[in-house]
């Protein structure tokens, strides 16, 4: 226990005195933004223009060029495309436990060995409660790219969300959720669709977040981001 509180204060006092000033190295190195007691934990990175919104966390989490992250977010194990949009207070739920009508007890001290809330009674795993996307990497969630988050929203372990998608404030995703896909409700449910089939194809065949940033901008200068069409004409002129 003494270990264990010496730990805890010893985070307390880096979180308070120490990261600050690692924050604003952070911000000068990626040029982004992080507010106010937002932390990164090991494994995070962040590739560029990024914006990280106060008492935000991330843990092991990839933040891709240009996504902004707001505030009162706690993510773990997770990668985010570009320029997508998460909402506040967004959860990653990771975990879970035995519901298949066999194990007779929910406590991780009865079918893991892991120990991780201090003990375990037993000597073999016989279920396993974590669901990892990138084993290797430690990934268990990815958020595409151009993907916009509402406010509010939980997502549980082993989940894709596709480039281009949408969730409503408040959904709780537990399912994969298509490229370009609006879902929404506890749990999520597809509502519609961006665009047609169509047009979704080529969006992402274009994969326009790829491109460089010189070009996006001319192509914002353009209009053709506010008119998909033009969008995709663009494309397919200049192939």
């Amino acid at each position: 226990m003494i270990k264990r509180k010496l730990k805890e204060t010893g985070s307390v006092i880096y979180r308070k005195i120490c990261y600050p000033f690692i924050r604003i190295a952070l911000e000068l190195r990626t040029n982004s933004i992080m507010e106010q007691g937002s932390y990164l934990n090991k494994g995070s990175v962040l590739e560029g223009r990024n914006y990280i919104g106060k008492n935000t966390c991330l843990s092991n989490v990839v933040v891709g060029y240009g996504s902004v992250v707001n505030r009162e977010c706690d993510l773990t194990n997770t990668v985010i495309g570009k320029y997508s949009s998460v909402g506040s207070r967004i959860k990653t739920e990771l975990g879970s436990h035995p519901l298949d009508g066999r194990h007779a007890a929910l406590h991780t001290a009865f079918y893991s060995t892991a120990g991780v809330h201090g003990y375990t009674y037993t000597d073999k795993d016989t279920y396993i409660d974590e669901k990892y996307i990138d084993k290797g990497r430690g990934i268990q969630i990815v958020i595409g790219n151009d993907v916009w988050i509402g406010n509010n929203v939980s997502i549980v372990e082993g989940v894709t969300i596709g480039d281009g998608a949408a969730v409503a404030s408040g959904a709780v995703v537990t399912k994969d959720i298509e490229p370009y896909a609006i879902y929404g409700g506890v749990p999520a449910r597809r509502i519609k669709d961006r665009f047609d089939r169509d047009r979704i194809d080529k969006l992402l065949k274009l994969r326009w977040w790829e491109m460089d940033e010189k070009e996006i901008k001319e192509l914002v200068k353009s209009g053709a981001f506010d008119d998909v069409d033009k969008l995709i004409k663009v494309n397919c002129e200049g192939t």
